[in-house]
């Protein structure tokens, strides 16, 4: 199978060192094609590995080929929705979304895995967790047994869920965050690094500290 990138910046770059590292390291039978993305700056390469298209032209260019997939790696936390729109006006079909889970990394047999989700190295998901599509895990993060997680959602490096917590579309959980068991994420939320957050958080709703409170829209 044969990957391209929506992305070019930050987590895309990590998520191809680690498509590359499967392949290289551990036999994965993949390759990194390149990155789809629209900032000239960037001129044609990342790290020598090319810019194969802007994103407008990626389905036309390689839709038709049955072994080529595509990551989306473009959420930042202040443009969650405006991204996940920019994804649905793209038009590309689920099934031409791949999931990658990086070889290092334990993923339960009783998990329910979606479509176009990324799992990075040294990760932990339990036992009956559910995952929906389009989300981005990390490295080291510990998702417990039972917990669901939406749609679309970013979970940054070394975050902890706890057991039956329920994150739901477009939230972005920040580095070496916990989240209390049974506790909910709701839709659009964000929580910031290094916070402990004990109840649940409403929609759209900025939080952040030990324990985690309500904040103020200066992210």
């Amino acid at each position: 199978m044969k990957i391209i990138i929506i992305g070019g910046k930050g987590t895309a770059v990590n998520i191809a060192d680690h498509i590359i590292n499967a392949q290289r390291v551990h036999g994965e039978t993949i390759e990194f094609l390149g990155y789809a993305i629209d900032d000239p700056s960037l001129k044609d390469s990342i790290n020598g590995h090319p810019i194969v298209c802007t994103t407008d032209k990626l389905l036309h260019t390689f839709g038709h080929y049955s072994d080529v997939k595509f990551i989306f790696s473009l959420y930042k936390p202040e443009k969650m929705i405006e991204r996940i729109q920019l994804l649905k006006s793209f038009g590309i079909s689920g099934d031409k979304f791949y999931t990658f889970i990086h070889p290092t990394s334990y993923v339960s047999e009783h998990v329910k895995l979606g479509i176009g989700n990324v799992v990075l190295s040294n990760c932990s998901i339990n036992t009956n967790v559910s995952i929906g599509n389009y989300n981005i895990i990390n490295s080291n993060v510990v998702i417990e047994h039972d917990s669901n997680i939406g749609d679309n959602n970013f979970i940054s490096a070394a975050a902890c869920v706890g057991s039956s917590v329920d994150i739901k579309n477009g939230s972005f959980i920040g580095l070496n965050s916990s989240i209390r068991e049974r506790t909910v994420i709701h839709n659009f939320s964000f929580v910031g690094i290094g916070s402990n957050v004990l109840k649940d958080v409403d929609a759209g709703t900025i939080v952040y500290g030990n324990p985690a409170k309500e904040r103020k829209n200066d992210i």
